[in-house]
């Protein structure tokens, strides 16, 4: 491995059975790093999409659940109420009024399909870029020149997919 830049052949790209030596076999090498980055694109924007989803379906289970328009206040609204309901022998009413307020979630619930599949995108996303890391470790010039192409095509073309109003602010 020669430890600089360089554009020369020789060196081994991810497998030790794949060391391009010729021009031509280290423009096939780039040209599977530039598609191989496209798809790592690819599986970013899946990814994205779906947290999309799982968010939308997250927040229509949580206003099915809670719906706050059909909240029935029973309790009196001032303090002349509130005496003149214990002055009547209405024993049930607190004298205290004790507000219990619900705090929305930090968390989201653990949702098996939607936790289960993350973790899957993250491990292929992580494998993916742990390949790409170990070709730019050769230091060949053409191997990291095809690998930031692959990844700004692979950006131009599924960049926009989930993301809130298409990519733009």
């Amino acid at each position: 491995m020669t430890p600089w830049l360089h554009f020369s052949g020789g060196d081994y790209l991810i497998f030790k059975t794949w060391i391009p030596e010729s021009k031509g076999a280290i423009a096939g090498a780039c040209i599977a790093l530039v598609a191989f980055c496209i798809l790592e694109r690819w599986i970013a924007a899946l990814r994205r999409q779906m947290e999309v989803q799982w968010g939308s379906r997250l927040a229509m289970l949580k206003h099915t659940r809670n719906p706050n328009d059909t909240h029935v206040d029973n309790k009196p609204k001032d303090l002349s109420d509130k005496i003149d309901a214990i002055e009547e022998g209405l024993s049930s009413l607190p004298i205290t009024p004790v507000t219990v307020s619900s705090q929305p979630r930090l968390v989201p619930p653990f949702i098996p399909m939607h936790d289960i599949t993350r973790g899957i995108f993250q491990a292929v996303q992580s494998l993916f870029s742990y390949t790409l890391m170990l070709a730019v470790m050769t230091f060949n010039a053409s191997y990291i020149i095809s690998i930031v192409l692959g990844l700004a095509i692979g950006e131009v073309l599924f960049g926009r997919i989930g993301r809130l109003n298409g990519g733009r602010v």
